[in-house]
This record gives C-alpha cells, structure tokens and sequence, in this order.
C-alpha cells in the first residue's frame, strides 16, 4: 500500500513538472510585417525615419545617449508643429514587439512642438510596435521595417485623443 501511493505522488509529481515547463509555442516574435501600404509622410511636411544602435532615452524632452537599446524614431516637421515619437527596442535579435505595457513603462515616448497647443503636453498612452530586420544587400544599406500604432493623449489621461500609424523603413543615423 505504502509503495502504491509513494508510486501514485512520484508519477503526479513528474507529470507536473513536466506540464508546468511546457514550453510555450506561441511566440511574441513569430509576426510577419507587410511590406505594402507604407505610411506616406503628410503633404507639405517632412519626415525622417532613423535608429541609433547602442542608444538609451533620458529626460522628458530626450536626449539620445549610449546604452543598451536600439532607439528608432520618426520626426515629423510640418503645418508649424514637429512631433517626434521614439521607440526602445532590445539590441539583440532580427525582430522584437512592443506591447501595451511597454509603451506605459516608457518603452515608447511622444514629444512635441507646438506653439499653438496653449502648452498642453502630449504623451504615448497605450499601442503596439512590430519591428524586423530587412536583409541587407550588396546596394542598400541595412533597414528595419516598423509597424506602430501608437495612442496619444495628454498628460495624465487614461484615453488617447488621437492615434499615431507608422509603417515604415527606418535607416541608421550613422551611416
């Protein structure tokens, strides 16, 4: 009897351990990015898509310095308003994904400038961003394709007043 139930706890505990270590098959990175329908730059503005390697964001107003992350981010200058949006992703690996609960850690940061926004301070609220390496080839430098939709509210709110739609390939600053 003893040797039944020591048996019955050794095979329950094993089949525990074994479903609790699963691995998960669902991977956050097996995403696929279309490379159609890029997000064209308004009319009468001008726009920039760039990434810094071994970079870090400091300060609300963000100053780019070295540091563990690749930092992309669009300027979008134009209608007397420029806005930047700035997006902190893992150094390593060919693909990575923000979540909502990154972009609320600060993963993702929304500046911008606007003399007639009566000094209202806008931020990024909540949002997703998909990024992948493009290959690199013999006649073009190396590019990433990110995929953003990025909510932006002001300080302090809880809803986004409007939304911000990025589909583009984004270039090294240094090179």
């Amino acid at each position: 009897m003893k040797n039944a139930f020591k048996t019955t706890a050794f095979i329950l505990l094993v089949l525990s351990t074994l479903t609790a270590c699963k691995k998960k098959t669902d991977t956050p990175l097996d995403f696929t990015i279309d490379e159609q329908n890029l997000t064209e730059c308004p009319q009468g503005a001008s726009c920039s898509f760039m990434y810094a390697d071994n970079a870090a964001m400091s300060g609300d107003n963000l100053i780019l310095t070295k540091g563990q992350y690749r930092i992309f981010w669009v300027r979008s200058q134009g209608d007397g308003r420029t806005y930047w949006l700035y997006m902190q992703a893992p150094m390593q690996g060919e693909r990575f994904s923000l979540t909502d609960e990154d972009v609320k850690a600060g993963k993702v940061k929304y500046v911008s400038y606007c003399p007639a926004c009566f000094g209202i301070e806008f931020k990024a609220l909540k949002g997703t961003v998909k990024g992948a390496r493009v290959a690199k080839t013999n006649a073009s430098p190396e590019k990433w394709l990110i995929e953003a939709t990025v909510g932006i509210g002001a300080a302090g709110a809880t809803e986004p007043a409007s939304t911000i739609a990025i589909k583009q390939y984004y270039f090294s600053a240094t090179e």
